[in-house]
Parts: C-alpha cells; sequence; structure tokens
C-alpha cells in the first residue's frame, strides 16, 4: 500500500512539474487543440457537443485587429450549435478557416498568441 502511495505522489508532482514547465506550450497548443478536438465532435450527429468548443475558440481570439471577425463568425456558430444545427455549424467552421485560417497560420505559424 505504501508503495502505491508513493508512485502515486510521485505521478502528481511529475504532472505538477510538466504542467508549470510546459504551460506556455499548453497556451500555445491551445487553439491546436480545441481545432482538433471540434473537429472529432463535428463528425459526430450532436451538434450540441459543439457549443463548449465555440466558447473556447472564442476564447483564444487574437488581440489582433487582422482577426476582428473571428468572434462573430465564432458566435454564429456557436448559435447554430445552440439550435442543433450541425450543418449551420460545419458552415461557421469553414467561414472561419476560409476568411482567416491562413492569414493566423501566416502570421503565427503553430503558435497561438
Amino acid at each position: 500500500m505504501r508503495s502505491a502511495s508513493k508512485q502515486g505522489l510521485a505521478t502528481v508532482v511529475f504532472a505538477a512539474v510538466v504542467l508549470v514547465a510546459g504551460g506556455a506550450s499548453a497556451a500555445n497548443n491551445a487553439l491546436k487543440d480545441v481545432m482538433k478536438s471540434m473537429g472529432v465532435t463535428a463528425t459526430g450527429d450532436d451538434a450540441k457537443l459543439l457549443v463548449p468548443l465555440f466558447d473556447k475558440t472564442i476564447a483564444s481570439k487574437p488581440n489582433d485587429p487582422d482577426f476582428a471577425a473571428w468572434t462573430a463568425i465564432a458566435e454564429r456558430g456557436k448559435a447554430a450549435a445552440e439550435k442543433g444545427d450541425l450543418a449551420g455549424a460545419k458552415a461557421t467552421c469553414k467561414d472561419c478557416h476560409t476568411q482567416l485560417r491562413d492569414k493566423f497560420k501566416t502570421k503565427y505559424g503553430s503558435k497561438a498568441p
């Protein structure tokens, strides 16, 4: 039993070190992770599962005038998802990618601001 407790404590300590050391990395990959989750979730049939992902997308908006349309697009996607309109939600994803993805990649690469 003691061994299991020590192992559990070691796991918690290791996780804390990784979180502290990798904090900047985690922040940089947050949007990428949200987009991956959104892609997987959009392949399902429950649009409402996209709602919290649109909230995270909104929260990830760069503080940059080049991305002024970001929030409006994500809000439209969220509204569609709340209504259960999967096609509408996916359409806003496409809208955002068409308008902003290349600009974002050019300006920030794979690192979100």
